[in-house]
């Protein structure tokens, strides 16, 4: 009896149309290499990297999926001691939509104010880097990883959370949009929400159930379980409380090539079986 090829999936990752290393079809091109059958491209802010993906992946045999991450407001969750990051991953939309252009020009204009001020701060600190050249490099849609790759490659720093955290530390914020808003335009765009790495939330377990709860019927789908933040228990809670609450789960790397060089491709090992999650016929 034949036996069925294993169905390996990665629904988080991350190319040059934002902050990864890797163009939308070297990302394709290595989840072949890595017998990854369903993808997504999941840029920040951005869908400008998911019609050159699709493409590749047709030609390749790999299922690549509409997706995109944004980051929500965190205001109303407290200031904690932990620093709180909300991003929700939209998938299956339309790249077209109004909803989702609607989405992408407020986040894209919200970038560019953001990195224009923390240039120009860096400027005035005596570093030698401007906005001009970061485009020059990354296009508009960059963000602090690529700074902090160029900080480095001058000589300011050595390690890349040393820039990240120096960079965070300037205190130069960016506009964002409250989830209520973004899960309304992602469905109103044909697309599912997902809360993606559910611990930068900074919630206790029983403070993440009651908001995931709350957040479901306000428009929230699903959540990610695996990534590679979440603990072996983390993972166990965050399975237990999607069924519960009857949410999809996902799953995904994270992978931003070179820019986050520990983390690779389809390394979580996640199958089909492991997530909760509509799936298309795959090609095996």
């Amino acid at each position: 009896m034949e036996s069925i090829p294993v169905q390996k999936v990665d629904l988080h990752t991350h190319s040059t149309a934002s902050d990864g290393s890797f163009s939308p079809s070297k990302i394709v091109e290595e989840a072949k290499k890595r017998g990854i059958s369903l993808l997504s491209l999941t840029d920040h802010d951005t869908t400008n990297g998911i019609s050159e993906a699709i493409s590749k992946g047709k030609e390749l045999g790999v299922n690549v999926i509409p997706g995109i991450e944004v980051t929500a407001d965190t205001s109303f969750l407290g200031k904690g001691k932990k620093r709180k990051e909300f991003h929700i991953l939209g998938y299956y939309f339309d790249p077209e939509a109004k909803a989702i252009k609607e989405l992408t020009e407020f986040f894209h204009k919200s970038r560019v104010k953001r990195n224009e001020e923390l240039l120009s701060r860096l400027e005035e600190l005596g570093y030698d880097i401007s906005y001009s050249e970061m485009v020059k490099r990354y296009g508009t849609n960059f963000g602090k990883p690529n700074i902090a790759k160029v900080l480095i490659e001058k000589g300011y720093f050595k390690e890349r959370e040393e820039a990240i955290d120096f960079l965070s530390s300037l205190r130069v914020r960016r506009e964002k949009m409250d989830y209520r808003e973004i899960t309304r335009l992602i469905k109103e765009a044909g697309g599912i929400a997902v809360i993606a790495h559910p611990v930068t939330l900074g919630l206790s377990y029983k403070e993440l159930f009651c908001f995931l709860k709350k957040a479901k019927e306000e428009g929230i789908s699903g959540i990610e379980v695996y990534h590679y933040k979440h603990r072996p228990e983390d993972v166990v809670v965050f399975k237990e409380m999607s069924e519960e609450l009857k949410l999809v789960y996902t799953g995904g790397s994270d992978f931003h090539g070179e820019n986050k060089p520990c983390i690779e491709l389809g390394f979580l090992n996640i199958t089909v079986e492991d997530i909760n999650f509509p799936v298309p016929s795959l090609t095996s």
